[in-house]
């Protein structure tokens, strides 16, 4: 998949990993050295897009009525091929059947975004990385790990609330 220039010299990589229980399941989050640049092409209905083992898909569906996606919210898709797909409610995320057993859902944020506003972006990144990753280091639990003012802010492990389960790969 070509890349725009950019991407060449400083590949993603997962700084933190954090594991943030809630009353109901653990979600999974990654903290990355900067933001995923994505450029999509269409294959088979869906438009995907990939930097450096990291994910992004739509796929078409018509819209009708109030049944729009992303509430019809209008916005550029750009295309590896220069051109752009005007998005107004016809293109859905998801993940294509292909990649499903591939890639966990999972979100992202980077240090700098995070301390900003303390919110993930939702990715899809090949399991083998945050495997690799997990497999030598240790996630935090601190869900405000990087959100300066916070009590927490920059604490890798905190006693949390909640009874230790199991991580799940859902998408957040």
């Amino acid at each position: 998949m070509k890349m725009p220039e950019a991407q060449h010299s400083k590949p993603l990589e997962i700084l933190d990993v954090i594991h943030h229980r809630n009353r109901y399941y653990t979600q999974r989050f990654l903290v990355l050295n900067r933001r995923p640049v994505f450029c999509y092409e269409r294959v088979d209905g869906w438009l995907i897009a990939e930097d450096s083992g990291f994910f992004d898909f739509y796929h078409y569906g018509r819209p009708s009525g109030g049944f729009v996606a992303f509430a019809g919210r209008k916005f550029d898709i750009p295309m590896q091929d220069g051109s752009t797909e005007k998005a107004y409610g016809q293109w859905w995320f998801g993940t294509p059947p292909d990649y499903r057993e591939l890639v966990y859902g999972t979100a992202y944020g980077t240090p700098e975004g995070l301390a900003k506003c303390n919110v993930f972006c939702s990715v899809a990144v090949d399991r083998d990385i945050v495997d690799a990753w997990l497999s030598e280091n240790t996630p935090s639990n601190n869900y405000f790990k990087y959100k300066k003012g916070h009590s927490d802010f920059g604490e890798h492990m905190i006693e949390s609330q909640w009874v230790e389960r199991q991580v799940t790969h859902e998408k957040t």
